[in-house]
């Protein structure tokens, strides 16, 4: 079953060098067809953030096939954000209500 909640901006170093993604937030949408989703492995620093061409947009469904625990993730409110728990392998709320 697909999940369309729009585009998800998400780090290459998830897509192309295949760090798991251990840090995600949810902003208001830039534009129609974002889901407000930002996705990092966590290892970016400021000078990689700052390129544009670090980061792709990606379907909820093929960041599912990355990690499938992020689903339930994925349809927390804006102002959400989550940090993957190394040692339990589970997403923690950081910030937002539950």
């Amino acid at each position: 079953m697909e999940l369309n909640i729009g585009a998800i901006f998400i780090s290459n170093r998830i897509l192309q060098d295949k760090e798991p993604p251990t840090w995600m937030y949810r902003e208001e949408p830039s534009n129609e067809g974002d889901s407000g989703w930002r996705v990092f492995s966590g290892n970016e620093d400021d000078e990689y953030l700052d390129n544009p061409d670090n980061f792709k947009l990606v379907s909820a469904d093929q960041l599912i096939k990355i990690d499938n625990e992020i689903k339930v993730n994925l349809l927390a409110p804006y102002g959400f954000s989550f940090e993957k728990d190394l040692q339990t392998n589970e997403w923690v709320i950081v910030d937002g209500e539950e």
